[in-house]
């Protein structure tokens, strides 16, 4: 009897997903474009930030030469997700890092590029300079995969260089830009 107690449960906890797995939790409109990730929407303000039911630090960031809101959110699951605000308040973009947090097609922080390539075969990886080294892989929606510019080979970046081989480098973050409208 006490054999087959240890056996079920060992059985249950194999069985069971690790306690710190997440499950995807997006929604996402008829484009395809996620409307709410982890709880938070897409449509946040800066002044809605503080009602959402979840644990939120506010600060500001530099970029592009001024300061600009951020909030750092705990949301559903214990992800951590970041909220950038333009100065009208409105929010420009969620992003994650956090390799718990599931987006779209199953890719997550820490998936490899053949992943991201495998869930969007028409897209690629777009690198250059702007503002110093930037990686990305748009989805062709409001999803957009960030890449460490510095796992490229320091040709890429060489102005007029040849086509470079790209290494299997994984995703840093997930980003989501807010949806604006023609108002």
């Amino acid at each position: 009897m006490q054999l087959t107690r240890k056996i079920c449960l060992a059985f249950l906890l194999l069985a069971s997903p690790p306690a710190h797995a997440a499950t995807a939790q997006f929604t996402v409109d008829s484009k395809r474009n996620v409307q709410r990730f982890y709880g938070v929407p897409i449509d946040l303000t800066l002044a809605r930030v503080k009602s959402l039911p979840f644990r939120v630090k506010i600060g500001e960031e530099m970029g592009e030469g001024d300061m600009y809101p951020v909030a750092r959110i705990q949301a559903q699951g214990g992800i951590e997700i970041k909220a950038s605000f333009g100065l009208n308040g409105k929010l420009y973009y969620l992003e994650s890092s956090d390799p718990k947090a599931v987006g779209p097609k199953g890719i997550r922080a820490g998936s490899l590029l053949s992943d991201v390539k495998a869930a969007w075969p028409t897209k690629k990886l777009i690198y250059g300079l702007a503002d110093g080294r930037f990686a990305t892989f748009p989805t062709g929606t409001n999803v957009l995969y960030v890449f460490d510019p510095s796992e490229l080979p320091s040709q890429a970046f060489d102005v007029g260089a040849a086509k470079i081989v790209v290494p299997n480098i994984k995703v840093k973050s997930i980003r989501m830009f807010a949806l604006f409208s023609d108002e």
